[in-house]
């Protein structure tokens, strides 16, 4: 069974350039275009792998990673930022994120970000 990964980004260029790399490596990806569209799709879908944009309206990245990290199912957080005090704050939060990435993101690193919480989603 393959993990589902949730895109958070409201930027719609960025979430459609991230969506077509993720199909196209066979990922089943979920949106969503803001925080709280986010917590919502975390309720609903599940998604075992989290990619949030810091800066989304509503409840910012760093947010929505600390409130699915209290959720009853375990997640795996990325956080990414084109801004570099963006990316000091999200990488001094005590979120739950395993990473924090520059936007915008190199593809290479989303496979091995991907190629390495897929292979902790399988052995949880």
């Amino acid at each position: 069974m393959r993990a589902c990964v949730l895109v958070a980004d409201d930027d719609p260029v960025q979430l459609q350039e991230m969506v077509e790399f993720l199909q196209s490596i066979n990922v089943d990806v979920i949106t969503a275009v803001d925080g709280h569209d986010a917590i919502e799709q975390i309720t609903r879908e599940r998604p075992r792998i989290l990619m949030l944009d810091v800066n989304m309206p509503g409840w910012d990245g760093v947010r929505v990673a600390e409130a699915a990290r209290n959720l009853n199912h375990k997640v795996i957080t990325m956080l990414m930022t084109a801004e570099s005090e963006t990316y000091h704050y999200a990488s001094l939060a005590d979120c739950g994120a395993v990473a924090v990435f520059r936007k915008p993101v190199q593809l290479a690193k989303i496979s091995d970000f991907l190629r390495s919480a897929l292979g902790e989603a399988t052995a949880a």
